[in-house]
C-alpha cells in the first residue's frame, strides 16, 4: 500500500498484509521508507520531527539541574560556614579562658612582686634598726670601758702617790724594787718607768678624762623636773611623728630653739639656711689651707676668723662661716638628726629618756647660741 502522508509532513505506512509465508521474511520499516522516499525528504520530516515544546522542556530540565547543583552547593557552604563559626567561637571562649588567666597570673605576679618588696623593705629596715642598736651597744661599752680604764689609772695613781713611807713589801713590790734601784747608783729611771712593763697598766689620756668627765656630767647634767605640758606634746607628736612646724611639740621647739640659734645678721641668708637644715640639705667642711687671718663672714657679716664653710643644697656656692656659726648650725643639726631617727622608728628607748636627750640638745642649742662651745 502506498505510504500516506498526515498534516505534519509525517509519512504513515500502511498496514502490510501478512499471509502465512511472510513470517519468514525479515521486515524493516526504515528500509521501507528509504525504498519509498527520497533521502531528503526524509532529512526534512526528522528535523520536523523536534517540536519547539521539546526543546522548552530540555532547556527547562537542563536549568532544573543547574539550580540542584547550585542548591546543593549552597546547602555545602552553608554547612561548612556553620562549621567555621562554631570552630571560631570555641576559638573565641578559649581566648577569653586564655587572657582571663593571664590576667589572674598577672594580679598574682603583682601581689607577690609587692608582697616580695615589702619583705625586703622590713628585712632592711629591721637591718638598719639592729645595726643602729649594736652600733649604739659597741659606742656606749666603749666609753664604759675607756671610762673604766680611766678611773683604773686614777686609782692606780692615787695609790702610788698615797703610800706611806714604809708600805707593806707584799703589797706594794714596785716600791720594794725602786728602792733598791735608788740603791743602785747606775739606775736613775723613775718608778712610772720600770712600772709600764706591766700590761694591766694603760696611760691616762686626755681622750679617757675627758670621756670620763663627760660621762660624769651626763649623769648630772640631767635636769631634776621636766616640763609636763611639753612632755605631754612630746607624747602625742610621738604617736604619729611628723616633721611639720605646724606640729604642737615641733612648733614650740622651732620657735623657742631653733629660730633663735639661727638668726644671724643676714636674714636672707639665715632664712635659707633655716630652710636647708629642716629638709637636710645643708653640708658644712672646713676651709683647707691658711685660716689665721680673719675674713668676713657672711652670716654675721663680721670680719672673723672662717675655718668652715657652707652649701646650701645644690648651689655650686660656698659661704664662709666663722666657729661660733658653724657650732649654732651643728646644734641644730644634731637636734633635727635625733628628730628624724625618733620618726624612722630607729629610737627604742621610753618616752622619758628620749625627751630627757631631746632636752639636752635643746640645752646645747641654747648654750651654742649663747657662745659656748
Amino acid at each position: 500500500m502506498p505510504a500516506e502522508t498526515l498534516d505534519n509532513g509525517i509519512y504513515m505506512i500502511p498496514e502490510i498484509e501478512s499471509g502465512p509465508d511472510d513470517f519468514n521474511v525479515d521486515y524493516d520499516p526504515t528500509e521501507v521508507k528509504r525504498r519509498t522516499h527520497p533521502r531528503g525528504e526524509l532529512r526534512h520530516a526528522m528535523s520536523e520531527i523536534l517540536p519547539n515544546d521539546f526543546q522548552f522542556a530540555a532547556q527547562r530540565k537542563r536549568s532544573q539541574t543547574m539550580e540542584i547543583a547550585k542548591e546543593h552547593a549552597y546547602s555545602r557552604l552553608q554547612s561548612e560556614l556553620n562549621k567555621a563559626q562554631e570552630e571560631l567561637k570555641l576559638k573565641d571562649e578559649e581566648c577569653d579562658k586564655l587572657l582571663k588567666v593571664r590576667d589572674q597570673m598577672g594580679e598574682e605576679l603583682e601581689d607577690l612582686t609587692a608582697s616580695l618588696f615589702e619583705e625586703a623593705n622590713n628585712m632592711v629596715q629591721d637591718a638598719n634598726i639592729k645595726r643602729m642598736h649594736s652600733e649604739k651597744i659597741l659606742k656606749e661599752a666603749n666609753e664604759q670601758i675607756d671610762v673604766l680604764q680611766a678611773e683604773l689609772k686614777a686609782l692606780k695613781q692615787l695609790v702610788l702617790t698615797s703610800t706611806p713611807s714604809s708600805p707593806n713589801k707584799h703589797l706594794h713590790p714596785q716600791i720594794d724594787s725602786k728602792v733598791e734601784m735608788r740603791k743602785k747608783e747606775e739606775s736613775k729611771k723613775p718608778f712610772w718607768k720600770t712600772h709600764r712593763r706591766s700590761t694591766s697598766h694603760h696611760e691616762f689620756t686626755k681622750e679617757a678624762r675627758e670621756g670620763a668627765i663627760a660621762e660624769q656630767d651626763a649623769k648630772t647634767d640631767r635636769c631634776k623636773e621636766i616640763d609636763q605640758v611639753c612632755f605631754d606634746e612630746f607624747c602625742a607628736w610621738r604617736r604619729s611623728p611628723l616633721m611639720e612646724r605646724k606640729d604642737g611639740y615641733l612648733s614650740r621647739v622651732y620657735m623657742e630653739d631653733i629660730l633663735p640659734c639661727l638668726n644671724f645678721a643676714n636674714t636672707k641668708l639665715s632664712q635659707r639656711v633655716q630652710e636647708c637644715v629642716g629638709n637636710n640639705s645643708l653640708a658644712i667642711e672646713p676651709i683647707p689651707g691658711d685660716n689665721s687671718y680673719p675674713r668676713k663672714c657672711r652670716l654675721t657679716e663680721n670680719n672673723k676668723l672662717c675655718n668652715y664653710k657652707i652649701r646650701l643644697g645644690d648651689e655650686p656656692e660656698w659661704y664662709s662661716i666663722s666657729q661660733l656659726c658653724r657650732n649654732r648650725i651643728a646644734a641644730v643639726c644634731d637636734y633635727y638628726t635625733y628628730i628624724r631617727y625618733i620618726q624612722q622608728g630607729l629610737v627604742k628607748n621610753e618616752d622619758k629618756e628620749v625627751f630627757y636627750e631631746l632636752v639636752r640638745l635643746r640645752k646645747k642649742m641654747a648654750l651654742t647660741r649663747l657662745g659656748y662651745s
